[in-house]
């Protein structure tokens, strides 16, 4: 057995504030057509820091994806 919808690194082209532009596709970027919606976690302080940025995503083609930028590392994950 394993989990379902276990976070993946992927590589992200943002502009200069930090928003995304495109997303590492299988072969090639995919452009972000939307932004649907943003939020910010922060969590679990007291251990291990958690501070991540998500972002609710709409791909060219229409894909939809959750896009998350921890904030501690400043790694991207598709969710």
């Amino acid at each position: 057995m394993r989990s379902l919808n276990l976070p993946r690194a992927v590589g992200v082209r943002t502009d200069p504030s930090g928003e995304p532009l495109a997303v590492q596709g299988r072969r090639a970027p995919v452009g972000v057509d939307g932004i649907r919606e943003r939020w910010r976690i922060d969590d679990e302080w007291w251990r291990v820091p958690i501070s991540r940025l998500y972002y609710d995503l709409v791909l060219e083609g229409g894909r939809a994806v959750t896009l998350y930028r921890d904030l501690c590392t400043g790694r991207w994950y598709l969710q």
